[in-house]
């Protein structure tokens, strides 16, 4: 009997740890939007390291008994961003790391929340600074927020928010190439 009662124990606690699950943000995909807008006469442009400011959630999302981290060897959200930045950049053509237009950032809002049973919610910001030859050419904040279906099951939810997070990202990114400002200075 008291095998029994072990084994049972043993196998539940085994269900419960194989609930939980520590992953990565999913992969970054450049958005066609954001690329028609960088062909259309960006100049190639060098992405530096991202930061987050203190505060700001930039390592790990608890979604319902699951953890997303961001990206690279640090796992961070800001790293995330950046090689999204990158990914877009390199996809249209204007990646140049020996460029003189280097575009810098610091995660300000990082926020995702999966709790709800009808809808998940997502909000990036960060500071954007594009230099060229080391003058500020541009400097602005942006904020992405983004709503998606969500479902009371966890097997629906959570990837549904893994997702959600990566479009708020891919969001943010459109409304920096998108940002008058921001082309007249990447020209």
């Amino acid at each position: 009997m008291r095998v029994a009662i072990r084994g049972g124990v043993a196998l539940a606690m085994l269900l419960v740890l194989a609930a939980c699950v520590n992953s990565p943000a999913p992969a970054y995909q450049p958005g066609i939007a954001n690329l028609q807008v960088l062909r259309a006469g960006a100049a190639p442009i060098a992405v530096d390291d991202f930061a987050a400011d203190a505060g700001v959630n930039n390592s790990r999302f608890s979604l319902r008994g699951n953890t997303m981290t961001g990206a690279g060897v640090d796992s961070d959200f800001s790293t995330y961003l950046q090689q999204a930045l990158e990914s877009e950049l390199r996809t249209a053509g204007r990646l140049d790391a020996a460029s003189g237009l280097r575009l810098s950032g610091t995660l300000t809002t990082n926020r995702l929340d999966a709790a709800d049973s009808a809808v998940g919610n997502a909000t990036v910001g960060a500071r954007f600074v594009l230099t060229r030859d080391g003058r500020v050419v541009y400097d602005r904040r942006l904020v992405a927020d983004h709503t998606w279906e969500s479902s009371f099951m966890g097997a629906i939810a959570i990837p549904a928010a893994f997702q959600g997070y990566a479009a708020t990202v891919q969001m943010l990114i459109g409304q920096l190439f998108a940002d008058p400002a921001f082309i007249e200075a990447s020209r």
